[in-house]
């Protein structure tokens, strides 16, 4: 259904191009006569009262009041034509004009967080070590909107990491902390780690690299 606008001045503006409109396309947009004869009928009384309504020297609570029941009529014969109008005759400049929404569909994809999270590892755990963010926007230690996860990777050992391929991915957590417990041979090792934000659109950007050592 049309989303009409709201202040008066708009909506009379409205109203004629709308109607201007359908009169263009009439047969295209299978308008019927009876609700062309009404929509025109309507529009004229509209135009009839709207100028003196709105105006101070001319206003009274009678032409006001005529204004509105012209104003329902109106809008009353569009929200039947447009309701019988069938979509899949509807192209972008009609729904533009005639101010139409599309229902259903497809909704659009949440935009990726353009932020990124900031890791922090506590290691003063024995083969424990466990994993926080906060968001390098708000420095709340939630997901930033739009995220519905933090991707965590990490590397074990050895020297620090270069690229994705000197990682493995270790999960996708929703809230932290996230508890990771190693091995007693692990003892002593440093662990790498890598953070970003995901969600059905995509990924972010990789957070700054943060490490922690594996207390025995």
């Amino acid at each position: 259904m049309a989303s009409f606008p709201k202040k008066e001045s708009e909506l009379n503006t409205y109203f004629n191009v709308a109607v201007a409109y359908l009169l263009t396309n009439i047969l295209r947009l299978i308008v019927s006569v009876a609700n062309k004869a009404t929509m025109n009928s309507n529009l004229i009384t509209w135009n009839t009262t709207y100028p003196l309504a709105s105006t101070r020297a001319t206003r009274t609570k009678a032409n006001v009041a005529d204004k509105n029941v012209a104003k329902r009529g109106v809008k009353s014969i569009l929200r039947l034509i447009f309701g019988d109008l069938p979509a899949s005759v509807l192209t972008p400049t009609d729904r533009l004009t005639l101010l139409i929404p599309v229902v259903g569909g497809p909704r659009p994809s949440m935009p990726i967080p353009a932020s990124v999270p900031n890791g922090r590892v506590d290691n003063s755990y024995k083969l424990v070590h466990r994993l926080g963010y906060t968001d390098s926007v708000s420095g709340k230690k939630g997901k930033p909107h739009g995220a519905t996860g933090c991707e965590i990777w990490q590397k074990i050992g050895g020297t620090p990491p270069v690229s994705l391929t000197d990682l493995t991915e270790l999960e996708t957590i929703t809230k932290s902390p996230l508890v990771i417990t190693f091995e007693g041979t692990q003892a002593g090792l440093k662990v790498y780690y890598w953070m970003r934000w995901v969600n059905k659109t995509g990924k972010g950007n990789w957070g700054p690299s943060f490490e922690g050592t594996i207390l025995g």
